[in-house]
């Protein structure tokens, strides 16, 4: 009778520091203004691929309501990230990669299923290993400049854009406002419509920060190689060193609203690729630097 006693006090009192938790990162974030934001811009002068400069700051990273399942762990935490970011408005689109890549298929074996369709999609059917290709060429086109992928941080704070909700939005998601299978049924959204394929870049309305489809439209990639995540607070976070599997973050037209979470983590291997998954890149420039 004691020892169950004492650990039902212990599920308690871990129940009340998680909501108390959860209080504080409201507060957090209610001391802020929501409101869309006017940044700094840049456009790329060869692909046209605008980017918006994001303020450093600091967020509480992960689920503070839920435990993540047994392959989805998102113990929140206190990051702080120590220097603004160029990160581009939108995914990568079609066109934008075949002006630095050229209009040919690399996997002909499993290939783009919209490769035909609107240039402005996002670009999808490209494994991690092809992302690194193009920045590469990227920046061979485009001197001065660096490109990379956005840190799994770095993703997650400009999808918030100084939130802490489920969704940017608010704590749920509607059809009209991402591009995600709303079909499927979820606590997160009503039920809705399935669009069944991409959709333009900026077809949806933009984030606090002025992002586009940061919730659905297709997954995108981050630099990350996935871990479980630790509760203590990070400077800078770059993931581990190596592993199995790269995150991806998102969700996409494919997936419910579950997937397309501000903190939700899907993983995949680096190198295969998917007829969702496409990417955004962040901008390092040797002048701004």
């Amino acid at each position: 009778m004691l020892l169950s006693g004492l650990i039902g006090n212990m599920k308690c009192n871990l129940m009340f520091k998680r909501y108390c938790l959860a209080l504080l990162i409201l507060l957090f974030n209610s001391c802020n203004n929501n409101e869309p934001k006017s940044f700094s811009n840049w456009k790329e002068p060869i692909t046209g691929i605008e980017f918006v400069l994001l303020p450093r700051g600091s967020f509480y990273m992960g689920n503070p309501l839920e435990k993540g399942d047994s392959n989805n762990i998102e113990t929140v935490h206190l990051v702080t990230l120590t220097q603004d970011l160029w990160l581009s408005k939108t995914e990568i689109t079609q066109e934008q990669w075949q002006k630095v890549m050229g209009v040919g298929e690399i996997h002909t074996e499993k290939p783009n299923p919209f490769s035909y369709d609107n240039p402005k999609y996002p670009v999808v059917s490209k494994s991690y290993y092809d992302v690194q290709n193009f920045l590469k060429k990227l920046e061979i086109l485009s001197p001065g400049n660096r490109f990379r992928l956005p840190t799994e941080a770095e993703w997650e704070y400009a999808c918030r854009a100084n939130t802490s909700n489920n969704f940017s939005m608010g704590q749920q998601i509607s059809d009209t406002l991402s591009n995600y299978n709303a079909e499927i049924i979820s606590p997160y959204s009503n039920t809705g419509k399935n669009v069944g394929h991409p959709t333009s870049v900026g077809s949806y309305p933009p984030n606090p920060w002025g992002l586009f489809d940061m919730h659905g439209n297709v997954w995108e990639w981050v630099s990350d190689w996935y871990s479980p995540y630790s509760s203590k607070q990070a400077v800078d976070p770059q993931g581990p060193q190596n592993g199995i599997l790269k995150v991806m973050r998102g969700g996409s037209w494919y997936f419910g609203a579950d997937n397309a979470r501000s903190y939700f983590r899907g993983t995949h291997p680096p190198q295969l690729w998917g007829f969702s998954i496409g990417f955004r890149i962040v901008r390092e420039s040797v002048e701004y630097k």
